[in-house]
């Protein structure tokens, strides 16, 4: 009896002892490390810039930057300079310069695909006109919790988006496909916020050009990740896009690719400044074509950008390869030219799904518009 007490005993007490002695132990382990919270990484003067954003245990943020010939140089630099060990364990950012991206993503994402401690789902932003280290130092400068800012652009890009497309673990997938262009968005500093409006254009793996907000809207209806979406139409009509679904397939007809789009959305009406009545069967089928009108034009922004730069933007050889694969075998050594002449066909089916009126229990669903739309 006495021994099973004892062997009770031990297995209440010694546990307890060794989880304390754990606790203190990993405490004491995260006081001697720098989180790295912002990771920018710049190229100039024939050498890259790494720079490292901590927060101080009074709040403040602060930059330390390292140098070296590669960007894994310059951040066993940034190493030797830190005031403590530093981990990217838990850097949620990565901005990436202009120049930096022009000398090539793949270089800048390198080594942080073979640390086995990088968060995976880590978000990456281009710094336009600028270098990442001084879009950070000018934050700082206006006061800016720049950590802050990029965790409300997450947020805010979680609520327009189905998903986060600049993550690491996507990135390192997209740049093994040669033949389409690697999208990532970019950043622009405001004096309080940060704005992200639109993409950067990569073409073999360098930076290209930059997307304005409407042409890069029109991509993301391609990629099917369109959560919300405002619509600005004439007399202050105002409507928000509230589900999407876009299908995509690819034929191959008369030698020449075509491309069917079909695109699947409701919209909830959210401002009206017009003597119509909006509760009309007939006001509201001519807001179903004026939407369909608009949305159209997003994404014949992203077409004629694509065919006029000979850019895969719409990521069209993804569909291609995985649908005509004899077919693509011909084309994929000249899919730069190739996508010129591609034909497009867009079909609609969308709904205003619903209105509503202060103070009036009035709640109306309409029935959906199905559209038809050739363009080549």
């Amino acid at each position: 009896m006495k021994r099973l007490i004892y062997i009770i005993c031990c297995l209440i007490i010694i546990p307890t002892i060794l989880a304390a002695c754990s606790k203190d132990f990993m405490v004491t382990e995260i006081d001697e490390i720098n989180l790295i919270r912002v990771m920018g990484i710049d190229y100039g003067e024939e050498e890259y810039t790494v720079s490292a954003l901590f927060t101080t245990l009074e709040g403040e943020e602060e930059i330390t930057k390292g140098k070296g010939k590669s960007p894994y140089a310059a951040y066993e630099d940034l190493r030797l300079k830190a005031k403590k060990a530093i981990s990217i364990g838990h850097t949620g950012y990565f901005l990436i310069g202009e120049a930096a991206a022009s000398r090539g993503i793949d270089i800048c994402l390198d080594f942080l695909s073979r640390d086995e401690t990088v968060k995976m789902d880590g978000l990456f932003y281009i710094t336009k006109n600028s270098k990442a280290a001084d879009f950070m130092e000018e934050a700082i400068e206006n006061e800016q919790k720049i950590n802050e800012g990029m965790e409300v652009l997450r947020q805010k890009q979680e609520t327009m988006l189905t998903r986060n497309d600049n993550t690491l673990v996507n990135l390192i997938n997209e740049i093994r496909q040669t033949y389409q262009s690697v999208l990532i968005p970019y950043v622009i500093a405001e004096e309080k916020s940060f704005l992200m409006s639109g993409y950067a254009v990569f073409d073999d793996l360098k930076l290209r050009d930059y997307l304005d907000e409407e042409t890069s809207a029109g991509v993301n209806f391609f990629k099917n990740i369109i959560r919300n979406y405002p619509i600005f139409l004439e007399d202050n009509v105002g409507l928000l896009i509230t589900f999407s679904e876009t299908d995509i397939n690819s034929n191959w007809e008369s030698d020449k690719i075509k491309i069917n789009i079909k695109i699947d959305y409701e919209t909830m009406i959210k401002e009206v400044n017009t003597v119509d009545n909006i509760f009309d069967i007939e006001y509201i089928e001519s807001l179903n074509k004026k939407q369909d009108d608009y949305v159209l034009n997003l994404i014949m922004q992203a077409v004629n950008y694509s065919k006029a730069t000979g850019l895969d933007i719409l990521q069209i050889a993804r569909y291609i390869e995985n649908q005509n694969i004899r077919e693509w075998e011909n084309i994929k050594e000249t899919w730069d030219t190739a996508i010129s002449e591609i034909q497009y066909e867009f079909e609609f089916n969308s709904r205003i799904s619903k209105s509503y009126l202060l103070g009036s229990n009035l709640q109306t669903k309409y029935p959906r518009i199905s559209r038809l739309v050739h363009t080549i």
